[in-house]
């Protein structure tokens, strides 16, 4: 008899659902793709539970177990009061942070959580028999995700986020099958609310604006007063091995600005912070610089002990922080390091598929597999996207070949939707609900920014190349299949698909391969074969503000009200002029 598990993850941003049975995971998919609201905040992952639960033909009650990433027995026994309550005798803790503290414990006492997913499926399913809540620990939830389906046999994992428990990052060792925790970071020095109060002081969100302000790096420079101003907020442990995160910038003190950093973060840097509709200028450019290397430092310095004790040059990175593709590319870059893999799924948003395979393995013993795709979430047959066509009155064609069709499309400069499959899980598009174009003009690139995703014309577009062509574009062999690594790109990519270069001579590469994408490979080998690149940009089908898409009807949408000349859906296409 199958036993299957969940995952479900429905802490303020990200809520999702995760489904596995023998170590498979089966499905994943956000709330936010079906509700149609970025990071769905504070929602309850309803839909998702839905599409995970109805799509293999389940009820809620054929689930074995639902797997949390929190302890939650700590909740309840009073081992995270007792944190909290010495963390409050060390430090002058403020009224908000004590709030936040008093949240947490209610909100993942185990008898709170039962009864308010409970009411949840009550509502949704009736009475049944409803499936145990299993508290796993939050950063070990993190690694396993990581390290298991990294396929490594032996591999370094770094989980590195803003909080999580009582840490905010931790070294493990993973030796198949034994995962030893080495060294701990616990709060309130957190690398993630270092990076966050820094997004939210240069005049983004945070949470959101993080990869905004990593771009925005690469443009500025050395500051050396800067530099000594953030050496005294984020620095070295004692022991020369961790970091240090002082909260009087941070945490305790008045927050006129943000809740992210105090006015003494403020009077540090001696400069009002940005409003979000306010130029950006060379200052905020050279701030993210030294906000990006106080980071790769940090971590670069933990990570290099890490090699050195264990002898293993291998490193996975889990945790919201690991979206950080420079970071994970510095670390790649480590004269000991051999290979780097940052799980794609490494925020809150994607640790229900780490739990539900944690809480699989350890009802099970059944190991995860390897991680090979991402497209997790719902698909749409040809009969769903023909009703959707033909309700919206476009006139469209159904070409032979719809790889050939639509490369020659990319190849004459049209902008494209890329709609194929079922939807990728976490943020980035890989191929399945994409926009595409030419990599080769540099114009195409800010005809999507301004066109199309109507974003800051600063921040890079990212290339899908064929996986055997990767030494011929880029100065590394690592694996890089998800766009979670930077990597330093070679003379000829630059001359060939200068639009996905980034300013710092890097790439987010998504390496793609026939056995696991053959309709995508498809694509771009016949773009190869027109134009003689071996790649496309590639950002995900959405504009600014919005979850990527994820029905036809949604694809549809986001076509007709952009500046796309032709929809591939499934195998019709629709060209915009042809209406």
């Amino acid at each position: 008899m199958d036993r299957y598990f969940l995952g479900i993850h429905e802490k303020h941003a990200d809520p999702s659902v995760s489904l596995v049975r023998d170590g498979r995971l089966l499905a994943h998919v956000e709330e936010e793709r079906f509700v149609r609201n970025k990071h769905a905040m504070n929602a309850y992952p309803i839909h998702a539970l839905k599409y995970c639960l109805q799509t293999f033909d389940l009820s809620i009650s054929d689930i074995e177990a639902v797997a949390i990433n929190f302890d939650l027995e700590a909740y309840k026994n009073g081992e995270m009061q007792a944190f909290f309550d010495a963390w409050n005798a060390a430090w002058e803790t403020d009224g908000n942070t004590k709030g936040w503290q008093r949240a947490l414990l209610n909100q993942y006492n185990p008898d709170n959580l039962k009864a308010h997913h409970e009411f949840h499926w009550r509502r949704a399913f009736g009475d049944q028999r409803f499936p145990p809540l299993i508290g796993l620990s939050h950063h070990r939830v993190h690694a396993f995700h990581a390290a298991t389906q990294s396929g490594l046999a032996e591999t370094l994992v770094l989980t590195l986020d803003g909080s999580g428990d009582k840490h905010c990052s931790v070294v493990w060792h993973y030796k198949e099958p034994t995962l030893t925790p080495i060294y701990e970071v616990a709060i309130p020095f957190s690398v993630g609310w270092f990076y966050a109060a820094f997004t939210e002081y240069l005049g983004f969100e945070a949470y959101d604006g993080e990869y905004k302000v990593m771009g925005l790096a690469s443009y500025g420079g050395q500051d050396p007063d800067l530099r000594e101003k953030l050496s005294r907020v984020l620095f070295a442990a004692e022991d020369g091995i961790g970091y240090r995160l002082d909260p009087s910038f941070i945490h305790y003190g008045p927050h006129s600005y943000s809740k992210r950093y105090t006015d003494t973060l403020v009077e540090l840097l001696g400069r009002a912070p940005r409003c979000p509709d306010e130029p950006i200028d060379d200052w905020h450019k050279r701030l993210a610089f030294e906000v990006q290397y106080a980071l790769e430092a940090a971590i670069s310095r933990l990570a290099g002990w890490a090699v050195q004790e264990t002898g293993c040059r291998q490193i996975c990175l889990s945790g919201g922080v690991a979206h950080n593709v420079a970071l994970n590319g510095k670390l790649l870059s480590l004269p000991d390091v051999e290979r780097v893999f940052p799980h794609p799924l490494c925020h809150d948003g994607g640790a229900p598929a780490g739990a539900a395979l944690l809480a699989c393995y350890e009802a099970t013993g059944a190991k995860p597999e390897p991680l090979k795709s991402l497209a997790l979430g719902p698909a749409y047959g040809e009969e769903e996207i023909l009703k959707a066509l033909t309700n919206t009155k476009w006139h469209f064609t159904k070409p032979d070949d719809i790889a050939k069709t639509i490369a020659a499309d990319l190849a004459d400069g049209k902008l494209v939707g890329w709609f194929q499959g079922r939807i990728e899980a976490g943020p980035r598009a890989l191929g399945q609900r994409s926009i595409l174009a030419d990599p080769r003009d540099v114009a195409s690139r800010d005809r999507v920014n301004a066109a199309v995703k109507y974003r800051e014309d600063w921040r890079p577009f990212c290339p899908s190349v064929k996986a055997d062509k990767q030494r011929e574009l880029f100065k590394s062999d690592c694996p890089a299949a998800y766009m979670t690594l930077a990597l330093p790109v070679t003379d000829k990519a630059k001359e060939i698909m200068p639009a996905v270069v980034h300013v710092d001579d890097t790439a987010r590469v998504q390496l793609v391969d026939p056995d696991h994408q053959p309709l995508y490979y498809a694509l771009i080998d016949a773009f190869e074969g027109l134009t003689g690149v071996p790649a496309l940009l590639n950002t995900s089908f959405n504009i600014k503000g919005e979850p990527i898409v994820c029905s036809p009807l949604d694809a549809i949408r986001t076509f007709a009200c952009t500046g796309l000349d032709v929809l591939a859906i499934g195998p019709y296409r629709v060209e915009k002029t042809a209406a």
